[in-house]
């Protein structure tokens, strides 16, 4: 008997899963450690009704109330909780009972379960809120495409060829929209489940900044800015052609906010455990409070103005993934009116 309880209770402080025990009143007479870290309380706190304390102030009349009927009924409880811990994070946990008898009559208690579904929940309101803002996106320029083609297969500007053409350049233009934008998701769909295997190899700093300002010299030249790069030697271990993009990214955002006959300077530098990467224009600015967000997928200063200068939304999310399997991490510096420096880093890794 002794050898079994001490297995059980072997199991029991040892397993994953936050696993209690209530007495046949509802009292609390056993957490195990998993549990006390799900709920945010010690086993001593927990004790006879001290877990309710922990119970967030919102739930607590509803879970007492349906609890109640549980303990009269002799019948399973699930419920979704939030527990508030002392240091005022709120978990959400999944909480599951049964009862305890000796006999079908004889009620000795209730053993239950805790499982932390914080982290899920999370994930749930990102993936409803991506298929929304997707959804949202493909539809915009889907209908445009469907009424510039509908116009023109209804015959409406069949005697006005310049008409028709003005339509069929809205068409144009938001099909290419749509593949950019389709693109850009399957991009950051396979850069986020590690579908894309990194390339990396040694190369010069200077000839990455080179190449990406050649990839994107066109629209700079269409929107008047100049590009700068200034000289540097640095050796970067990684891989080229995801760095090239991550660059191309920041300096069109650059080049597309900012004002004409302005200039967008790209610098690599090595420090002392890493390679800096920077791009800085003399744009807008960006509001303090989109500093962080900014880098979300969709998350832009200024969706309509975006959209006008062909903007997915999903490149500086892009760019946060591709710095990010490298090991590194992109922030940006910014006072509205007086521009933006994006920077993003690689370390330095001499025993890849």
């Amino acid at each position: 008997m002794q050898q079994s309880e001490a297995e059980f209770r072997s199991l029991s402080e040892n397993s994953p899963v936050g696993i209690f025990r209530m007495d046949a009143e509802g009292r609390c007479t056993y957490t195990n450690p998993r549990c006390q870290a799900i709920c945010g309380y010690t086993f001593d706190e927990a004790l006879g009704e001290g877990w309710l304390q922990f119970v967030h102030p919102e739930d607590r009349e509803w879970l007492m109330q349906d609890w109640s009927q549980t303990l009269s009924s002799q019948q399973q409880f699930s419920a979704e909780v939030r527990y508030i811990h002392k240091d005022g994070t709120i978990h959400f946990a999944q909480m599951r009972t049964s009862p305890l008898s000796r006999t079908s009559s004889q009620l000795i208690g209730h053993v239950g379960t805790v499982e932390d579904v914080t982290e899920r929940r999370a994930i749930e309101q990102m993936k409803s809120e991506f298929v929304s803002i997707v959804s949202h996106e493909l539809r915009t320029p889907l209908a445009s495409i469907r009424g510039s083609l509908g116009l023109l297969a209804a015959g409406v500007f069949k005697n006005k060829p310049e008409s028709a053409q003005q339509m069929l350049d809205i068409a144009t233009y938001d099909t290419e929209r749509l593949v950019r934008l389709v693109n850009d998701i399957l991009d950051l769909e396979r850069l986020e489940s590690h579908k894309v295997n990194l390339n990396k190899q040694w190369c010069d700093g200077a000839a990455l900044l080179e190449q990406s300002v050649k990839t994107i010299q066109s629209l700079a030249v269409e929107s008047q800015i100049l590009l700068s790069v200034e000289p540097t030697s640095v050796q970067v271990w990684a891989d080229s052609d995801r760095i090239i993009q991550t660059l191309v990214n920041l300096v069109s955002n650059a080049i597309k906010f900012s004002p004409p006959h302005s200039t967008v300077t790209l610098n690599v530098q090595e420090q002392a455990d890493r390679v800096l990467f920077e791009v800085k224009d003399q744009g807008r600015g960006i509001p303090a409070d989109k500093l962080e967000t900014i880098f979300g997928r969709f998350q832009q200063v200024d969706a309509s103005d975006s959209r006008q200068k062909g903007g997915t939304g999903l490149g500086l999310a892009i760019s946060k993934s591709i710095v990010q399997q490298h090991g590194g991490r992109i922030w940006v510096e910014s006072v509205p009116g007086q521009g933006s420096n994006f920077y993003f880093t690689v370390p330095i890794l001499l025993n890849e």
